[in-house]
């Protein structure tokens, strides 16, 4: 009996190591000490007893039930896209989001728009997936300054470039650090007529596209140098669960300053609250909380997520204190 329960651990630690966590069988294998077959045949093995179960998703597929619900919870938002996903890791979560939201951008964005997108790697995975299709008379421009590749391995620049250029808009970038090393943003605007005008756009947008950032796992400012140590341990004391651009927020959604507040080149939570569509694109439990924090401050009135993340997401509504 033992002997059977510990197979059928076996089979599943392997099945979700392969398919949620997208590593490979030769990985696995080695982790195991047993040969890349063997791992083969568990995987076989777990699909025939019913641990694993396969289902085709269309890359249109969308999950209406939740859709609805979040209209429901969430009566300010004026667009929900919820892609179907049945499972899958981090990469696939992104992969499918990024896909609808380059649907729900192509269709959101009218002639004469101004367009401001942000930066992360699901906003990678939907500039990928945007096709060429030229909107008349559009400015594209980028939410804030750049944080490098030691982060994120991503030019944020070029993600505007790469997505101004499948719309067929004029780009602007920002040629200057997310977060200052020394001295203000304000400084720093006033002394830079393109950077002064990029932010004056991005600050006036009709649209904005924008990832959120997760206190679990998204320290980005920190691993690019931008922030020191001492600064990040102040922001961690603080009840945050995330931000958008750098500008933070806890689970109620009220604004927390952080220590670089004044250094950050970049958008404001305000001017997502003025804009006629500021859509939130992030999927995955470690973005769960920001969601419902970007929510309910109403810094986004748009969600492009995945099903397992809008479930979580009014599961948190519910049993949060916040939220009733």
């Amino acid at each position: 009996m033992n002997s059977n329960r510990d197979r059928i651990r076996l089979l599943t630690e392997v099945a979700q190591a392969y398919y949620e966590q997208g590593r490979t069988q030769e990985e696995i294998a080695r982790e195991l000490g047993v040969s890349r077959s063997q791992v083969s045949h568990y995987l076989t093995e777990a699909r025939e007893i019913g641990i694993v179960q396969i289902r085709v998703v269309s890359p249109e597929e969308r999950a209406t039930e939740v859709e609805e619900r979040l209209h429901q919870r969430f009566p300010h938002l004026k667009e929900v896209r919820v892609a179907s996903l049945f499972g899958g890791g981090l990469e696939v979560i992104r992969r499918v989001i990024g896909r609808a939201a380059a649907e729900v951008l192509h269709e959101a964005v009218l002639p004469g728009h101004r367009v401001c997108i942000g930066c992360g790697r699901t906003l990678r995975e939907m500039v990928r997936a945007l096709r060429p299709r030229p909107v008349e008379n559009v400015i594209l421009v980028q939410a804030m300054g750049s944080i490098g590749h030691e982060a994120l391995d991503i030019d944020f620049g070029e993600l505007a470039r790469e997505a101004g250029k499948a719309l067929g808009a004029r780009v602007y970038t920002i040629p200057a650090p997310a977060v200052l090393g020394a001295g203000s943003a304000k400084e720093l605007i006033a002394s830079n007529p393109p950077i002064a005008e990029a932010l004056k756009l991005a600050r006036s947008a009709d649209l904005y596209i924008v990832g959120l950032g997760s206190m679990e796992t998204d320290l980005l400012y920190a691993r690019a140098g931008l922030v020191p140590p001492n600064e990040m341990q102040i922001l961690q004391r603080l009840p945050i669960v995330g931000d958008i651009c750098g500008r933070f927020f806890d689970l109620s959604g009220q604004v927390h300053i952080s220590p670089f507040e004044e250094r950050i080149v970049g958008i404001e939570l305000s001017d997502l609250k003025r804009a006629s569509l500021s859509l939130g694109v992030a999927g995955g439990p470690d973005k769960v909380a920001p969601l419902l924090g970007a929510l309910r401050g109403g810094y986004i009135n748009g969600l492009v997520t995945d099903e397992q993340t809008a479930w979580a997401l009014l599961r948190l509504d519910e049993g949060s204190a916040e939220g009733r």
